[in-house]
C-alpha cells in the first residue's frame, strides 16, 4: 500500500464562487491596505518589484499581478523526502500525511505523571514512538530541549529527531538568520552534502506569519535563506478570529491568505521556483477563558476551507489540528476527531497537530498511539470504496450460495485486512472477556503500546560521519554563544 492515506472521497465547505470572493478580498487587502514588512530586506526586494513601500511605517501595498506571478513560479508538487525513501511524503494534491504538533515546552513524565518542562530525552523518546506510528508520516519535534542551552535548544530538537525517526522532519525554529543557517547545515550534513540534500530535502521549515497582516523581520530573512538552500518552507497563517481577525471565518480567512500570498510573493522574487506549501492554523479566541480554542469545530472548518483556498491556487495545504484538553479522556478525543476528520475529508495534504494536549504545548506519550488510531478511523472513511468486478464478488456470492456462510473464501482472505478497519486499541471484545482481560482502558492500553515501543523498537541513527559533523554544528553554535556572553 502507497506511503499515505489515499483520499477517493471527500467534501466540499465552500464552493468556486465563495473562494474567488475570498480571494478577490484578500486582493483588496494587499493592494490597498497593505502588510507590515519589518524586514528592510524584504521591503527593498518589493520596492524593486514596483511594490509601494511606506518606509516610515513599514507598509508595503502588493499589486495583484506579483501574487499572480508568484503562483506562476511555485511548484505544484513537492516531496518531502526522508532518510528512509519509503517514507516520501509526495504532497500531489492526492495524498494526505499526519504530523504531530512541534516545539511544546512542557512533558508529562512517562513514568511518574509528573508535569514538568521538556527535555532532549523527551524529544528523543516522543520521536521514537511517532516513527513507530502506520498513521503519522511526518515529523515534528514536539517539545523543546529546554535542558539545553536557549541558544542551541532548537538544534538539540533537530539531533535527536534525525536520531530517532527515518521520515521526513518539519521545524519551526528558524526564526533568525544564523538559526536557518545552523539548520539547513544540519540537513546538509545529515543527507551527506549540500547536493545530496538539495535532490531530496529530508527537513523543512514552518516559518509563521504575524497576524494581522505583518511578517517579522527575523523570520521572513530566514525564510529567504531556507528558500535559497533548498528547504520546503510552509507559511502558516494564525489569525484568531474575534482577536488578531475578524470574528467572522470568513474574514479571519482573508486575513491569513493575504499574509501567506503575500509570503509567497516576497520568497518567489527572491528565489523563483521555491518550494512552498500553503500553511493556515486558523482557531478562535474562547472570550470566556482568553485561551485559544484549538479544539474548536471552527478551527477544523478553517483547516477544511484553508485546505480548499491552497486547492483554488493549486497548492499543497498544511493545516492545524489540536485539542485544549488539559489531559488524557474524552474531550481529546472528541476533540481529535473533529479536528482530524473534516480537514482530511476536504483533502488536507499535510495535517499538523496530532498527539498533544493544551493546543500543541504539552505532551502526553500515551495520546500519541490514541491520535494515530482516530486517524486511521478518519483515513478509512476517506477512502471509501471502489466498485469493480472484485469489490462486487459475483463469482464468490454464486459459489456459496444461499445460507452458508463467507469464511474459509479465498476472496475472503485476501480482502480482509485491505477492507475492513483493524483497530489496536479500541475495544470489540465481549463484556466478559474484558473483564478477564483486567477491564484495561484506552489508555491502559495506549501506555502498553509505548512501554513496547520504547523498549523494542529500534530506529537506524545517523551515519557516525552525519553524526559527527551534526555534533560539531550544535557545538560551534554553544561556543559563539558562550563567547558573545562573556
Amino acid at each position: 500500500m502507497a506511503f499515505g492515506i489515499n483520499r477517493r472521497i471527500g467534501l466540499r465547505i465552500l464552493d468556486k464562487s465563495s473562494l474567488e470572493r475570498i480571494h478577490w478580498a484578500s486582493m483588496h487587502v494587499l493592494e490597498q491596505i497593505g502588510v507590515g514588512v519589518h524586514s528592510a530586506t524584504c521591503r527593498k526586494l518589493l520596492a524593486d518589484n514596483g511594490c509601494d513601500v511606506e518606509e516610515r511605517t513599514r507598509i508595503v501595498r502588493i499589486p495583484s499581478h506579483l501574487v499572480a506571478e508568484a503562483l506562476l513560479k511555485t511548484g505544484r508538487i513537492i516531496t518531502l523526502a526522508a532518510r528512509n525513501r519509503r517514507y516520501d511524503a509526495r504532497l500531489d494534491l492526492s495524498h494526505s500525511y499526519m504530523c504531530p504538533s512541534g516545539n511544546g515546552a512542557i512533558a508529562i513524565d512517562f513514568e511518574t505523571g509528573e508535569r514538568r518542562p521538556s527535555t532532549k530525552e523527551d524529544v528523543s523518546r516522543s520521536t521514537k514512538v511517532c516513527d513507530a506510528m502506520k498513521n503519522i508520516h511526518v515529523h515534528w519535534p514536539m517539545v523543546n530541549s529546554t535542558d539545553k542551552p536557549p541558544s542551541s535548544c532548537h538544534l538539540h530538537d533537530l539531533e535527536a529527531s534525525l536520531n530517532n525517526t527515518e521520515k521526513h522532519i518539519m521545524y519551526e525554529t528558524g526564526v533568525t538568520v544564523p538559526d536557518a543557517r545552523n539548520l539547513i547545515a544540519m540537513g546538509y550534513a545529515a543527507s551527506g552534502g549540500e547536493k545530496e540534500y538539495r535532490a531530496r530535502p529530508i527537513t523543512s521549515a514552518l516559518q509563521c506569519t504575524f497576524a494581522p497582516l505583518q511578517h517579522d523581520a527575523g523570520v521572513m530573512d530566514a525564510g529567504l535563506e531556507f528558500a535559497k538552500a533548498g528547504v520546503p518552507i510552509v507559511y502558516f497563517c494564525m489569525p484568531q478570529p474575534g482577536a488578531t481577525g475578524p470574528a467572522t471565518l470568513a474574514g479571519s480567512l482573508v486575513v491569513g491568505n493575504a499574509e501567506v500570498l503575500s509570503a509567497l510573493v516576497i520568497t518567489q522574487l527572491a528565489v523563483p521556483g521555491a518550494s512552498v506549501i500553503y500553511g493556515l492554523g486558523i482557531a478562535p479566541l474562547d472570550m470566556k477563558t482568553t485561551i485559544r480554542a484549538g479544539g474548536s469545530p471552527e478551527h477544523a472548518l478553517c483547516s477544511a476551507m484553508g485546505t480548499e483556498l491552497a486547492h483554488f491556487y493549486g497548492l499543497p495545504s498544511c493545516v492545524g489540528v489540536s485539542s485544549t484538553a488539559n489531559g488524557p479522556g474524552d474531550q481529546v478525543c472528541v476533540e481529535a476527531f473533529t479536528g482530524i476528520s473534516l480537514p482530511l475529508m476536504a483533502g488536507a495534504d499535510l495535517l499538523c497537530g496530532i498527539g498533544q494536549l493544551e493546543d500543541g504545548t504539552c505532551l502526553l506519550m500515551e495520546e500519541i498511539p490514541i491520535e494515530d488510531e482516530i486517524v486511521g478511523v478518519v483515513a478509512r472513511l476517506c477512502r471509501g470504496e471502489v466498485v469493480n468486478d472484485e469489490t462486487l464478488a459475483l463469482d464468490v456470492i454464486e459459489k456459496v450460495g444461499v445460507g452458508r456462510n463467507y469464511l474459509a473464501q479465498r476472496h475472503t482472505l485476501e480482502h480482509i485486512k485491505t477492507e475492513h478497519f483493524m483497530p489496536t486499541l479500541m475495544e470489540r471484545q465481549s463484556f466478559d472477556a474484558w473483564v478477564s482481560g483486567n477491564r484495561k482502558s484506552l489508555l491502559d492500553k495506549a501506555r502498553q503500546r509505548v512501554t513496547h515501543i520504547l523498549s523494542e523498537h529500534e530506529v537506524p541513527p545517523l551515519e557516525p560521519t552525519a553524526q559527527r559533523d551534526v555534533t560539531r554544528i550544535i557545538d560551534d553554535c554553544e561556543h559563539r554563544a558562550s563567547k558573545s556572553s562573556l
